[in-house]
């Protein structure tokens, strides 16, 4: 099998007895996964067995939910056909690529839109998303520990991809990589890095244009006007003396379209393209988010980042569009807006105004509980047939190890039912007959079979027909035509804090549902700890441990202090992602903090 708790996709086998998984070991794969396994995947198989689970259909009825028949939960979610042309879809890093493809299917071939999103940040161009998934652009995860300079940029492996962390010290200590970090919040790595700067949160954007500069100038020294330029100056000497093969490993969470389109041309500027061992990697903010937006995912593009003749709303987009009524439903598969994206407010009013949310859940998170009228169980990764795509290209297959507890059914023919009834015939009647439509749908895994993913997987980018993808155009041009021409801009100046501090977030790996409902990681589960540095701390009267209150805009929330010595002066960082105060509850960049 496949963990999918996180983008790592550690290969795993399940140790099956009676029908339920008794332990879960690591399946060593040494371009995947280097035969680790971290205890969150190691342990929180437990969630598919708890009382908590979802294990029959649930719909609202007097305001409470209510289990039901299957056919009365179909009865009900077929109302969204009633909605054809106003429906906004969100698909979670947990879903298949069948299962994803599907979703788009019966959005835009029977339900009339192209409202579905994967992504959990700012709307990408489909010139970028193209620009930035050339095979000859794309590093593997077996680079990091392999090439000779590495820089980490907006992420924290420790927290988004565990192995990915553990790779970066497996090369440092024993292939003597270079690594640098170039992140808001100090990360795990910063004590085996040659160079760690901070950026400021939202102050992406500007750091990599003048690292761009930097590298176009070819110039080191001092004398610079702002802090961006000096620090970039020194990330772009070591890159530049950092050897041919350069990864940089980005997190989706941080990167804007601006500083994406920044990040394109220094790989053009460091020459990445078309060279192994060297290339950009992306760390998805959901275990198979790259494979989602293969399969179609997208507000902008279709199966094989084709183009739509009518583009639809990614995620923000469509909760703004649910608030003012242009989106009346909303299918919400295996996630829940209010807890997994930016701006609880927003999504929360959003799913109360929408006439129509239809949920697929294995647990009642409080999105769902709250304003879900209908929810399907879905089935846990032991249990579901279908493929996934690493973060650097690998399709991998997932194998069904025990059966489907109560009346859970597969979640690639709830879809194709759910598509029937909304006059689609969607042809599928087994999860192979989904990835043999999905592999004609996508140009780049022409001729493709399971066999050929078999137990091991197959990069496609290192396949002849990855030369099928789709070309971006002249995406990749410096920092401000890049910005024009993506309609963004450039800018990401940062905003004075006027005394109150800057806030940044960040979200822990034990922050997940699985992780609250599984007895052995109990103690794992994350509160809202928020991380100030000594400087700030002293000046606050704040202590480490203490119960603090923050505020913004007439919301509140609490936590508790956590002082750290890398917290750059004039900044906090809140956790997301959490199941209370969650930091997602705050929208501007600015935070008042003060001792409870």
């Amino acid at each position: 099998g496949v963990c999918m708790l996180c983008p790592s996709q550690c290969n795993v086998s399940f140790t099956v007895r009676d029908e339920r998984v008794m332990r879960v070991l690591a399946r060593d794969h040494a371009e995947v996964d280097d035969g680790w396994l971290c205890d969150k995947g190691r342990f929180a198989y437990q969630a598919i067995h708890v009382d908590e689970r979802i294990t029959q259909p649930l719909v609202r009825d007097g305001g409470s939910l209510r289990p039901v028949s299957w056919e009365r939960a179909f009865d009900a979610a077929s109302g969204l056909a009633r909605h054809r042309g106003a429906v906004g879809a969100l698909v979670g890093g947990q879903a298949t690529n069948e299962e994803g493809f599907l979703i788009s299917r019966v959005m835009r071939e029977a339900l009339s839109s192209s409202d579905l999103d994967s992504r959990s940040g700012e709307q990408l161009p489909a010139g970028l998303t193209r620009a930035l998934a050339p095979p000859g652009l794309q590093a593997t995860v077996v680079d990091l520990e392999f090439a000779h300079t590495v820089l980490v940029l907006g992420c924290e492996p420790l927290d988004d991809a565990p192995i990915f962390d553990l790779r970066i010290r497996k090369g440092v200590r024993r292939h003597g990589v270079r690594l640098a970090i170039a992140t808001a919040r100090p990360s795990a790595l910063d004590p085996n890095a040659r160079l760690s700067l901070r950026v400021p949160p939202g102050g992406e954007a500007e750091f990599l244009a003048a690292l761009d500069v930097a590298l176009a100038s070819g110039e080191s020294g001092s004398g610079y006007e702002s802090a961006a330029e000096s620090e970039a100056a020194r990330l772009a000497e070591l890159l530049r003396d950092g050897g041919e093969d350069i990864v940089i490993l980005w997190g989706e969470r941080t990167l804007g379209a601006a500083a994406l389109g920044t990040l394109l041309s220094i790989a053009g500027r460091l020459g990445l393209a078309d060279r192994d061992g060297a290339g950009l990697l992306e760390i998805p903010a959901g275990a198979n988010g790259r494979g989602l937006r293969e399969a179609g995912v997208l507000p902008g593009s279709g199966p094989g980042y084709g183009d739509l003749e009518s583009p639809g709303r990614g995620a923000s987009q469509i909760a703004h569009a649910a608030v003012d009524g242009r989106i009346t439903a909303l299918w919400l598969f295996q996630t829940d807006p209010v807890r997994d994206l930016p701006d609880r407010v927003l999504w929360e009013s959003a799913l109360h105004r929408a006439g129509l949310v239809v949920a697929h859940a294995s647990v009642l998170t409080e999105g769902i509980a709250e304003h879900a009228n209908v929810i399907f169980p879905a089935d846990s990764y032991a249990e579901k047939d279908g493929t996934v795509v690493h973060p650097d290209g690998r399709i991998q297959r997932m194998r069904t190890a025990i059966a489907h507890p109560g009346s859970v059914r597969s979640g690639w023919s709830v879809i194709a039912e759910l598509g029937r009834r909304a006059g689609l015939d969607t042809g599928v009647l087994t999860s192979p007959m989904a990835f043999a439509q999905l592999v004609e749908a996508v140009p780049f895994y022409r001729g493709l079979t399971l066999e050929e993913v078999g137990g091991r997987g197959v990069r496609w980018p290192e396949r002849e027909a990855a030369s099928e993808m789709p070309a971006a155009g002249d995406e990749a041009r410096p920092t401000e035509a890049a910005a024009a021409a993506f309609g963004v801009s450039a800018d990401g100046a940062t905003r004075s804090s006027n005394g109150a501090l800057r806030v940044g977030t960040y979200r822990s790996i034990w922050a997940a549902p699985e992780v609250e409902i599984s007895p052995a990681l109990k103690y794992t589960i994350p509160r809202q700890q928020v991380e100030l540095s000594p400087e700030d701390a002293q000046r606050l009267g704040i202590a480490n441990g203490d119960p603090i209150g923050l505020s913004q805009n007439g919301t509140r929330l609490r936590g508790w202090a956590h002082i750290r010595s890398g917290v750059p002066a004039g900044t906090a960082f809140l956790a997301d992602g959490i199941s209370e105060e969650s930091a997602n509850a705050f929208t501007d960049p600015v935070v008042e903090v003060h001792k409870s």
